[in-house]
């Protein structure tokens, strides 16, 4: 069933139900005091999954190649990519009036280039519907199902809105 209402947790001996995340994904989004309420949310949802799937890290020197290969499959334009110094707060940004996409620090990982990579896609900053469906649609395409399914039910228990999820099939 798609997507997953139960997730078998790598670390875990148990079925762990979704709603058991969502509760930790509410409780860790007062950790973005600064963001709307909404965006506290996403962030916290894809923080959650992060932990509980994993996902590939990459080395600032291997971003280049990364973000080529799914613009090339996405049919979109290669992003600049900066690097910059670690920031305490801001792990990347997307700069989309000069498609750009500033990473923070020597590391970064998979989740946190497609979140940037959403915001490029659809052309907005906001946090919204439209990004989510987005970013889970990426998510999908270049981690894996279980990753997009995982956050696509996280996203929906915790009250945020989505498109149906064969929607996050499409692609360009």
């Amino acid at each position: 069933i798609w997507p997953f209402v139960y997730f078998l947790c790598a670390r875990r001996t148990a079925m762990t139900h979704i709603s058991e995340y969502a509760v930790q994904a509410i409780a860790l989004s007062a950790k973005y005091s600064k963001a709307s309420p909404e965006t506290a949310l996403t962030y916290a949802c894809e923080a959650i999954a992060e932990q509980e799937i994993g996902v590939r890290d990459l080395k600032s020197t291997d971003i280049d190649a990364w973000v080529e290969a799914i613009s090339h499959r996405e049919d979109i334009d290669v992003p600049n990519i900066v690097v910059m110094r670690k920031s305490p707060s801001i792990l990347a940004t997307a700069h989309s009036d000069i498609h750009t996409i500033c990473i923070r620090g020597a590391h970064t990982n998979q989740v946190t280039v497609l979140h940037e990579i959403a915001h490029l896609s659809i052309g907005i900053p906001a946090h919204g519907v439209l990004f989510r469906d987005e970013l889970v649609r990426l998510t999908r395409a270049h981690i894996s199902v279980e990753f997009a399914s995982f956050l696509y039910s996280l996203y929906q228990s915790t009250g945020l809105e989505m498109s149906p999820w064969p929607a996050s099939a499409h692609q360009r």
